[in-house]
């Protein structure tokens, strides 16, 4: 089981998170050993899934632990192999040690606490952030363990605790890392992380690290659902955007709206200064250029995980700081570069007249 460290010196000790992140050259937010990532607040995630959920009436759990699962098997996990040796009960004792330190770690990510319940195919989670996510993490931490494929299956309590099962499958599992080494960005990370070991808190609000691919995976994964009708989209319709975008960026703006903090974005400066405390310093994206104009405004960013989560937070900011319902236009996509204007539907109405 993991050993927590309730000592008071504890409480003192800069998070090991501040250490593990870096800018990439492309000014991406990076982790040593996850990549590219994005940090956001434990419920507003929740919230999105949930919401996510709740619109296409689906479980959306397997096409989560599938993302987080395809993405992990790309990691280099040699730093928490043990070493072999030739004696059988010394190496299942290694192995169980090296399990209990990579798990007792990914805590600091924001993370539940996984112990062994029968090695390798009984676990237990408790404080999970989901259990989705983490059965992903786990599966491929134990396949590159004992070099065979598994397949999952999860319960949860619905709160704080969940059990996975793994079995063997005949399936060949590759030895190849694919892990790329990031090239480095002199450029300070300042992200407020309160002190201490453990789950990241900010203010006492939890935060959890995701790594974008594993967003961009399911966002992927999404557009194979089908078609779902919008009574009231936040994105004005055209050829190349599907129910998927509208889907996402409403789930994004809902969650970011029971938030209690407001931003003022009435100027160029004032929305300038909302981005980069909002998403740059997150790992959402990098901001390009913005136009303001009136009650409306076009913005211009990298977005380093789907761009809809960028359009709903964008549009919940807009809206409470404006007191009128907005909505996405003029968006155009290419590659991690999005373009699009933030206009009130009032003025939407004025201009279909």
């Amino acid at each position: 089981m993991p050993i927590i460290d309730n000592s008071d010196e504890h409480y003192l000790q800069k998070h090991p998170l501040h250490d593990s992140l870096f800018l990439s050259t492309s000014n991406e937010l990076n982790h040593v050993d996850l990549g590219p990532i994005f940090i956001c607040k434990k419920e507003w995630l929740i919230q999105i899934i949930d919401n996510l959920e709740s619109y296409h009436n689906a479980t959306l759990g397997r096409r989560l632990a599938h993302s987080s699962l395809n993405h992990s098997l790309n990691l280099d996990y040699n730093k928490w192999k043990p070493k072999n040796s030739i004696f059988q009960f010394i190496m299942k004792k290694r192995i169980l040690e090296s399990f209990e330190s990579w798990a007792n770690n990914r805590v600091n990510l924001g993370r539940g606490h996984v112990t062994v319940i029968s090695w390798p195919y009984s676990f237990h989670i408790q404080n999970p952030l989901m259990v989705s996510i983490e059965v992903g993490e786990i599966c491929a931490f134990v396949q590159s363990v004992i070099g065979r494929s598994l397949r999952y299956q999860w319960r949860d309590d619905g709160g704080n605790n969940a059990s996975i099962t793994f079995e063997p499958i005949d399936v060949p599992i590759s030895d190849e890392i694919h892990f790329l080494k990031t090239e480095l960005n002199a450029s300070t990370v300042a992200i407020d992380i309160d002190d201490g070991t453990g789950w990241p808190n900010s203010d006492g609000v939890p935060l959890c690290v995701i790594p974008t691919n594993v967003m961009k995976e399911f966002y992927r994964t999404m557009h194979e659902l089908p078609e779902t009708e919008i009574t009231d989209p936040l994105i004005q319709k055209s050829e190349s955007k599907s129910s998927i975008d509208d889907i996402l960026c409403l789930s994004a703006c809902k969650a970011s709206s029971n938030e209690s903090q407001r931003y003022i974005l009435d100027t160029v400066e004032q929305i300038e200064s909302w981005f980069s405390n909002r998403i740059e310093s997150f790992g959402f994206g990098k901001l390009r250029t913005i136009n303001l104009e009136n009650n409306s405004f076009n913005v211009s960013f990298d977005s380093f995980i789907p761009w809809p989560i960028i359009g709903g937070i964008f549009l919940d900011s807009w809206q409470r700081n404006s007191g009128l319902l907005g909505k996405l236009t003029n968006i155009d996509v290419s590659d991690i570069h999005t373009n699009m204007s933030v206009i009130s539907r009032r003025e939407i109405a004025e201009f279909d007249e």
